[in-house]
Order: C-alpha cells, then sequence, then structure tokens
C-alpha cells in the first residue's frame, strides 16, 4: 500500500451526525487577515486559474476540479495504483521508502454543504488517528475569485505498516478542505516526516490550490 496521508478511519467517509459531533469538540480556530490570505496567493512563481501559483520548478496535480502544486521531489502516483477515493497522489521517497505524500480526494463526506463543514469532516479524520493541533480559515484560488477552505494541522507517528515509513516516525500533516465551483467537497492532504517540508512549502501548497 502507497503511503497515504494518514491512519484512516473506519468509516470510508465521515457521515453528517459525525460532523455535527464533531463541530462540538473542534479544536483552536482562527482567522486568517486579509493580509495574510492575499499573500498566501501572490507567493512568487506562475500562475494557474486567478490568483493561484506554482512556484519554479514544482509540479501540479491536475484533477477535473481542481490543481495543486507541490515539490517536484514528490512523484506523482499511477492512476491504476491510487486507493480507492483518490483521484491524484504524489510520493516522494528516501532510499525506496516513502517520507512523504500528497493526495486529492473528492466526495470524502456526507451533508457538506460549506467550507466550515468540509474542515469539520477533516477535523473528524484527524481526530480518529492523530493529534490535531489547529485549524485555520484559508481561502484558495477559483476562476471567479478566491473561495472560502479550512486548512486542519496535525502531527501522528507512523506505525510502521506497510507503505509508511519506520514505526515510530513523527510525522506532520496538513489538510486543505473545501468546496469546488460546483459545492461538491474536495479534501487534500499532505503528510511528511517531520520537518521534510518548511512552513514555506505548506504556504506555497495552499497558494498553489486551484479550482476549476
Amino acid at each position: 500500500m502507497i503511503f497515504k496521508s494518514m491512519p484512516k478511519p473506519t468509516a470510508s467517509k465521515a457521515s453528517a451526525s459525525m460532523v455535527t459531533a464533531s463541530k462540538r469538540t473542534r479544536g483552536v480556530r482562527t482567522a486568517v487577515t486579509a493580509g495574510l490570505a492575499a499573500a498566501l496567493l501572490t507567493a512568487c512563481g506562475t500562475g494557474g486559474e486567478e490568483g493561484a501559483t506554482t512556484p519554479q520548478g514544482w509540479s501540479t496535480l491536475t484533477t477535473d476540479r481542481l490543481t495543486v502544486a507541490h515539490p517536484a521531489e514528490f512523484k506523482q502516483v499511477a492512476a491504476a495504483d491510487l486507493a480507492e477515493g483518490d483521484a491524484a497522489g504524489a510520493v516522494r521517497t528516501k532510499d525506496g521508502a516513502p517520507v512523504g505524500s500528497i493526495y486529492v480526494e473528492f466526495d470524502y463526506g456526507q451533508g457538506i454543504n460549506d467550507a466550515d463543514m468540509a474542515g469539520t469532516a477533516a477535523e473528524a479524520r484527524v481526530q480518529l488517528g492523530a493529534t490535531p493541533s489547529e485549524t485555520t480559515e484559508i481561502e484558495v484560488a477559483g476562476p471567479d475569485g478566491t473561495a472560502e477552505a479550512r486548512r486542519v494541522d496535525w502531527t501522528s507517528t507512523s506505525t510502521g505498516a506497510e507503505g509508511q515509513p519506520p514505526k515510530g516516525t513523527k510525522l506532520a500533516g496538513v489538510m486543505i478542505a473545501g468546496l469546488d465551483t460546483k459545492d461538491r467537497p474536495y479534501l487534500i492532504t499532505v503528510n511528511a516526516e517531520k520537518g521534510l517540508l518548511s512552513d514555506k512549502d505548506i504556504k506555497d501548497i495552499v497558494a498553489g490550490v486551484s479550482l476549476k
């Protein structure tokens, strides 16, 4: 099994009841100021849809609903090797072992009709397999300007299961959750050995999300 973003929950999709329950127990939520949001969307690089950027030398995962930029060291996963539910993915390896991944997933929860609920459904997954640290309101690029989304940060420890880094490896993860231009939920999950991706790398990934 390819190194996945985080331990999978027992259910393949977060139910509406799970979303409601998670809202009552969510962690810290921080609003991104307009200036910071603008900074994320105007980082150096080449543009995709309005406001999106791809740093020089980076690659892009492309789906029918969105694109997302990622460091070139992450190599795209062949469609035949993607897990059920994944629309696209890229993995970084070291000495033949996975050390980081980024995956795009669609329609990952039921009853999700706004960015807040999309973030809550993502938080529910984190709570099932890792330690959430913060959920932040962000904006991503789209064809008609920016769209509201949520960034969920967490930390975890590898279990050493097949396709994961060695047992005990400290991991740091980020989810970007929201609705596409047709109000369907999407989830971008980034996970890597702690320290592999810098804060700037994560910000550039966020800035490289572009809805179609």
